[in-house]
């Protein structure tokens, strides 16, 4: 007897197509903008010297601490604003004698004592040339460094005005550049804020002055001068064709 059997056909499935490609992003234009704004320089940053020297340690030394100190009383009564004692240094001074010919060299010998105080502060700039003079007079032998600096609130309204400066520029920049191509603005795909400057104004150093040798002096007569803060902004922008 025969037998047959019949499978069952299964159908054979096609294959899935590929999901479609994405869309390419629009293409990008990259500029940079900057921004400047001047601010005057309202703060004065002093830094004074004490100096003393003599044959005997305790006496350097209290010395230049007993000026210091009347200084930074002084400074007080000033409302000077951040006031540090920013350096203390007391050293002795060594001569070397000549050893007679063919004996062995004589060792270093202690002959005095050099004592130093550095003292820091800010003040208005108009008050400055008149204390720095007051503080000669009290005790301080040198100005060892003194530069004009704008406020801290200022300097932050400044930095605020050069980024929107900056921002709008480069805006201004893509814009043209677009026009001149006949591109359509598309949208900003990116900002970086990230670049900028801010530099105080240096002004020279002071000579320096010896209180005790130093014949009084009219007041110092310190201008503060400007600086310029910049801010810079990178912007990425996307376009299309007419």
């Amino acid at each position: 007897m025969l037998v047959a059997f019949a499978l069952p056909a299964f159908a054979q499935s096609s294959p899935t197509p590929p999901p479609p490609a994405p869309p390419l992003p629009p293409p990008t234009l990259t500029v940079q903008g900057r921004g400047e704004v001047r601010v005057p320089n309202t703060v004065a940053v002093v830094q004074l010297g004490f100096e003393a020297a003599g044959p005997e340690e305790a006496a350097v030394r209290e010395d230049v601490t007993k000026r210091s100190a009347a200084v930074i009383a002084a400074l007080k009564e000033e409302k000077a604003e951040r006031l540090q004692t920013a350096a203390v240094n007391i050293r002795p001074e060594f001569s070397r004698p000549q050893p007679d010919a063919g004996k062995r060299p004589l060792p270093p010998k202690i002959v005095g004592y050099t004592g130093q105080v550095t003292v820091t502060f800010q003040l208005p700039v108009e008050k400055a040339g008149r204390v720095i003079s007051s503080m000669m007079a009290l005790g301080a032998n040198s100005v060892s460094n003194l530069f004009t600096t704008p406020s801290d609130e200022d300097r932050r309204e400044a930095e605020d005005a050069a980024l929107t400066l900056a921002a709008k520029d480069a805006e201004a920049q893509a814009k043209a550049l677009l026009g001149a191509l006949q591109l359509q603005w598309a949208g900003i795909r990116s900002v970086d804020a990230t670049g900028g400057q801010f530099a105080p104004s240096p002004m020279p150093r002071a000579a320096r002055m010896m209180a005790a040798d130093a014949a009084p002096l009219p007041p110092l007569d310190v201008q503060g001068g400007e600086t310029a803060i910049s801010r810079e902004v990178t912007m990425q922008v996307e376009f299309r064709g007419q």
